[in-house]
């Protein structure tokens, strides 16, 4: 079978591999070796729809799997219509976060997709093509949406892979050097080094229960070995002439011996790579020894996640973190001359302005050298939609983290987001942080650009809608 993989473009600006395509595409290369795969980042090339749509109709495939995040509905519609103009014979299956928090009401919104795969993909859309190639109906394959007579059917929910070790994945199929650009973003992070630059992961699962959060790999923690780890770092670096690399897991340091034995893997390899955690490690489940390593094996940046620091709101959204470790942490890892990110969240429900300008005192008062202070988007499929009702949500197009879409706090839309500007605005103008970030951060256009982006925030009046 010919089966292309396809990436929409969108608004979302950075392009970092595709990790999820990548690695269904190379689960099934090692299983179906006898079928033709072919992937198209739309977002990479920032394809036009009806381009996009041209370049599979050269390719001609049996079937084409789209993966998509929330913010990338609108454009998955266009596809999926055009691609079935073009195209009719050819079924589409759509994967990816989108599906997985929508489920079978994405066919009311998209009805040319025929299949949508939840979860964890690479072993339901293996055993998908299997059924459809031998023209089998896949109702015993859990994981899958499908209609029947106009019937939405659902197969179950499927189980998670157990030994991510065994996960195959071929860099060759993603094409990474074409995400090297000197122009263009081709990653998540604010602050970079090297336009030579790679994500991989390797972890899945978080067992915290953070309302907000999607819940696409499970509850259970599942991570490759430390040794293969390594070496697929190894690849990158003397394959593919990487310089920088993002390890992008929800819970990189949740098993922290094997961080650990992960940066004695990159230190005794003497690499010398920039090494990113942009994602926001646990911050509470960090040592001295951890950061040490850290900082021997090249990281230069380290996120943490603290969205709140009410502990009224940390309780409520069940994210619990020990918010004195996470403040001891960020100081200690400023002190070893990595660069500490923290990204917060305003707009939770029954948040008041009493719990946010703890949020803003917390940040401000620490030694972060970046912050982010998001609005709440509750995406459908979570807890935080489920407990304000996801009905309320069904119009509302979340473009971006920056955007006010729905307000679920005790204050008003005004007041929440003149809260947001203060919180940016007393951030970043303290000249002590303005100067310790500037003697840590690459000194070139990107730093420049992405402060010019940070300062436009301060005098920004009205809330986006």
């Amino acid at each position: 079978m010919k089966i292309l993989f396809l990436r929409p473009n969108s608004r979302i600006i950075a392009t970092p591999v595709p990790l999820g395509l990548g690695y269904v595409a190379s689960y099934l290369k090692t299983h179906r070796p006898q079928d033709e795969l072919k992937i198209i980042d739309a977002r990479n090339l920032r394809l036009k729809p009806e381009n996009a749509v041209k370049l599979a109709q050269e390719f001609n495939p049996d079937l084409i799997g789209i993966s998509a995040i929330n913010f990338e509905a609108d454009q998955v519609q266009i596809l999926a219509r055009l691609l079935k103009q073009i195209l009719p014979q050819t079924r589409l299956i759509l994967g990816g976060p989108f599906p997985s928090a929508n489920r079978g009401s994405v066919f009311a919104q998209i009805p040319e997709i025929d299949y949508l795969v939840i979860g964890e993909g690479e072993r339901t859309f293996l055993e998908l093509v299997n059924c459809l190639e031998q023209g089998i109906e896949p109702s015993s394959v859990p994981g899958i949406f499908y209609r029947r007579d106009g019937e939405v059917i659902f197969t179950g929910e499927p189980e998670f892979l157990s030994d991510l070790d065994q996960l195959p994945f071929d860099w060759e199929l993603v094409n990474p050097r074409s995400y090297f650009r000197r122009r263009g973003r081709n990653s998540e992070n604010i602050i970079k080094y090297s336009h030579k630059t790679l994500s991989i992961i390797t972890s899945r699962g978080c067992p915290f229960g953070c309302i907000f959060c999607h819940n696409i790999f499970g509850k259970k923690f599942r991570a490759r070995s430390s040794e293969k780890v390594v070496e697929e770092i190894t690849l990158l670096k003397h394959k593919y002439g990487v310089e920088e690399l993002e390890i992008v897991d929800d819970s990189f340091n949740l098993d922290l011996n094997r961080a650990k034995e992960i940066c004695r893997g990159i230190i005794d390899r003497n690499l010398g790579l920039h090494l990113a955690l942009p994602n926001g490690i646990r911050g509470d489940i960090v040592d001295e020894e951890f950061l040490d390593l850290l900082k021997q094996a090249g990281f230069y940046r380290i996120a943490f996640a603290v969205e709140s620091a009410s502990p009224r709101i940390q309780k409520l959204i069940k994210k619990r973190i020990n918010l004195d470790k996470v403040k001891w942490a960020i100081e200690e890892t400023s002190k070893r001359g990595m660069i500490a990110t923290g990204y917060f969240i305003m707009g939770f429900p029954t948040e008041t302005e009493e719990d946010i300008e703890m949020t803003i005192e917390f940040a401000c008062s620490s030694k972060l050298n970046v912050a982010s202070f998001f609005y709440l988007n509750p995406f459908p499929g979570t807890e935080v939609a489920k407990m304000v009702g996801e009905e309320k949500l069904v119009d509302k197009l979340f473009r971006d983290y920056s955007t006010m879409t729905v307000n679920l706090s005790a204050v008003s839309d005004e007041i929440l987001h003149k809260l947001n500007k203060k919180a940016y605005r007393k951030f970043y103008l303290d000249l002590g942080r303005a100067w310790r970030t500037f003697q840590l951060v690459p000194k070139n256009l990107r730093t420049l650009v992405n402060a010019f982006l940070v300062f436009r925030l301060f005098f920004q009046d009205s809330v986006n809608q």
